[in-house]
């Protein structure tokens, strides 16, 4: 700390006034002798002249300006690759000679000045490096010394050491970026490439229908197997699906077997991909690969009901089946067929689409009745033939007051206050580019519980006149386009931007809000996630509600845990506000089933369903160390690269490195004023002076 210093708001000058002050008031009070004697007349004098030329002082306001600095001693990071692939290489016995010998080099480093940290691809602060333990299933060099360089921004980072194999199979590689600081990197493993059947990865949909079939396509690669025969087969549990023989192509292609899987039963299904391993093979971990597909027992069921053919029917069909989990069904009433195929179906439509419907000729209204009556959501659109005064007493949403004959071509604006689903800002903005619709002319107003989508505006001006509006208040959701002329606007969309994601977004969440069925459990446990990375916790999130539907907390909750080959484990908490969730570690890989049970006012209540834990094998496709990007790592950042059995090197260049501090000053003003011990001395000063003249028998 240097030494402090005095800042006057006047001039010092007005010191000497102080002190004189101070001088003229002790004169004034003491310049005649008391009981006291001419002995404490002189020390009573000196109090207090004391005593008020401090107070004097302080009033000409003086700051003390008080300037502390601290060094803030370098940083030497040791940044290790924990990931799996080290293991080939490096076993506990190795691993302890050389993590002996880095600690060696950390206290070296320590005796230039240097602070030391440890850290892995998982832990940013390492205590004991002895303890690592090499599982990590991918490798990301890149982010490990990225988060060095943004952990230790605006402080003093002295240098990183990285302890790695070089195999980089995540994320960006680490040679692409400037980190600012010196890099000394250390090699360990074979650079040698082995003889190798590899399964590079799995190519299949992620979701599949039951009974269906779905293609699984395998990728392997080889290094010295050119031309040879092996065998793939698809495993489900222990029954072989489908087995296929392929003659390797050369190194460095990719081969490719195809088989076509049926999905037969409903959840989350693991398949087992395995390539015939040879004897020469230096590996067998990488010729076997799972594959989880849920299989869906149904897709939702969307049917569309017509009164004629008209090309807005098109590009809702269109955007509707670009989503696989929905099938379609159309029924046009001027075919005679398709009345028939109508009355005949016993289907459950998950949705109804009106289109034009009810019209004047009323061959709608005994279907339209149905649907109602059944409760099935439905979907509602204008068109020409549309019997406007039908069409306000089937519909929930809105009534329209339209004038014979006369229509109005309007833009759509969307709604800022609708909340029942977001769309994308892409889709908003395109509002304004897409061409009109045509839509009734007349009073409209909003039915109860209704909420608006899209807004009408007419050339400029923006109104509150309804374009699309849903409702989710009634026994079936329910929602109505006021306006024909769609097909428009997935052309539009097609000819700006090259394809339909924007119309196909309107109409997919358009049906998605109005198909989806309202929860009313009063129970409700669920994964965050359907899948899981191994080592990763999974969280369940818990919801519990009363009989008037408001969130209760404190209610014990059972959980099970089945896997596939039917382990159990049990697990049991109480949410509380605000944490209502609950991690499970340590799952190993495969497909899990659950089961929840609470009990509310003496009922049991029960939640279930599936999730998958998954492994990722990225370290298992290539375990030759690869020393010529550490090389170019070092080197680009100014370090330098050795091998794990240079370790004399390392340590040589090393010892160069000498730590350099840096000043960090805290300028501290304190205005005299405020300093407690001048009201201390102020006051000592008073009390000695008041206990004199009493004591000498004064006042």
């Amino acid at each position: 700390m240097q030494r402090p210093a005095l800042i006057f708001e006047h001039s010092p000058l007005f010191l000497i006034v102080c002190i004189l002050i101070g001088l003229s008031y002790a004169i004034l009070l003491y310049k005649k002798y008391g009981p006291w004697g001419p002995i404490w007349n002189r020390v009573l004098f000196g109090l207090r002249w004391a005593t008020a030329t401090v107070i004097s002082i302080l009033l000409v306001s003086p700051i003390l300006k008080q300037i502390k600095n601290e060094i803030e001693r370098p940083t030497f990071v040791i940044a290790i690759d924990n990931s799996s692939s080290i293991q080939e290489t490096v076993d506990s016995t190795r691993w302890d000679e050389i993590s002996n010998q880095i600690e060696l080099q950390a206290k070296e480093l320590q005796t230039s000045d240097f602070d030391i940290e440890y850290r892995t691809i998982t832990d940013k602060r390492l205590i004991d490096i002895a303890n690592v333990r090499f599982h990590e299933q991918s490798t990301d060099l890149y982010n490990l010394v990225r988060e060095v360089q943004v952990d230790y921004e605006g402080r003093n980072l002295g240098g990183i050491l990285l302890f790695s194999d070089g195999i980089h199979n995540q994320g960006l590689l680490p040679t692409y970026a400037d980190y600012g600081q010196r890099i000394y990197s250390l090699g360990v493993g074979d650079t040698v490439p082995k003889s190798d059947i590899v399964l590079n990865s799995l190519l299949y949909n992620k979701i599949s229908y039951q009974g269906n079939k779905f293609p699984l396509i395998a990728q392997i690669t080889q290094r010295g197997f050119s031309g040879e025969q092996i065998t793939v087969s698809v495993k489900k549990g222990s029954e072989t699906l489908a087995s296929r023989g392929v003659t390797l192509a050369e190194e460095r292609l990719l081969n490719e077997v195809r088989f076509e899987i049926e999905a037969k039963t409903s959840g989350y299904q693991s398949y087992t991909v395995t390539v015939e391993r040879k004897e020469t093979e230096f590996k067998a971990q990488n010729n076997q690969m799972k594959a989880y597909v849920e299989v869906i027992e149904g897709q939702e069921k969307i049917a569309l009901i017509a009164a004629t053919p008209h090309p807005d029917i098109k590009a809702i069909r269109s955007a509707i089946e670009s989503n696989e989990n929905y099938s379609f069904h159309q029924y046009i009433l001027s075919l005679p067929e398709d009345i028939q195929k109508l009355r005949a179906t016993r289907e459950k439509f998950d949705l109804v689409i009106f289109h034009q419907l009810p019209d004047r000729r009323g061959v709608s209204l005994p279907f339209i009745q149905r649907f109602k009556q059944a409760k099935t959501a439905s979907l509602w659109i204008y068109g020409g033939l549309t019997d406007v005064n039908r069409l306000n007493t089937t519909n929930d949403i809105m009534n329209v007051q339209a004038v014979a004959g006369e229509y109005d071509d309007i833009m759509a604006v969307f709604n800022p206050a609708f909340g029942n689903f977001t769309l994308t800002d892409d889709l908003q903005r395109s509002f304004n580019d897409f061409p009109p619709l045509t839509v009734p002319f007349g009073k409209i107003s909003l039915r109860e519980n209704s909420t608006v989508m899209l807004h009408q505006r007419v050339g400029s001006l923006n109104t509150n006149k309804p374009l699309i509006a849903v409702t989710a208040a009634t026994d079936a959701r329910s929602g109505l386009i006021l306006g024909s002329g769609l097909w428009r606007w997935k052309l539009t969309d097609y000819a700006q931007n090259g394809d339909n994601v924007l119309f196909n977004e309107l109409i997919s969440k358009l049906v998605q809000f109005l198909s989806s069925k309202e929860d009313k459990r009063k129970f409700k446990l669920y994964p965050l996630k359907n899948e899981f990375i191994i080592n990763d916790p999974v969280v369940f999130e818990s919801e519990v509600y009363n009989d008037l539907y408001e969130r209760i907390y404190g209610t014990k909750i059972d959980l099970q845990l089945e896997d596939d080959k039917g382990n159990r484990s049990g697990y049991t908490y109480i949410p509380a506000e605000g944490n209502t969730q609950y991690a499970i570690n340590g799952l190993k890989e495969g497909v899990y089933k659950y089961r929840g049970s609470t009990v509310i006012e003496g009922e049991t209540l029960v939640a279930e369903g599936e999730f998958l834990v998954k492994e990722i094998q990225l370290e298992e496709l290539n375990l030759t160390a690869d020393f010529d990007l550490l090389r170019r790592l070092s080197k680009k950042s100014g370090g330098e690269f050795f091998p794990v059995d240079q370790m004399d090197k390392l340590q040589a260049a090393l010892s160069s490195e000498k730590g350099q501090g840096i000043i960090h000053s805290d300028v501290k003003y304190l205005p005299f004023i405020n300093l407690q011990w001048l009201f201390f001395l102020i006051l000592l000063l008073i009390s000695i002076e008041w206990f004199i003249r009493k004591y000498s028998g004064s006042y």
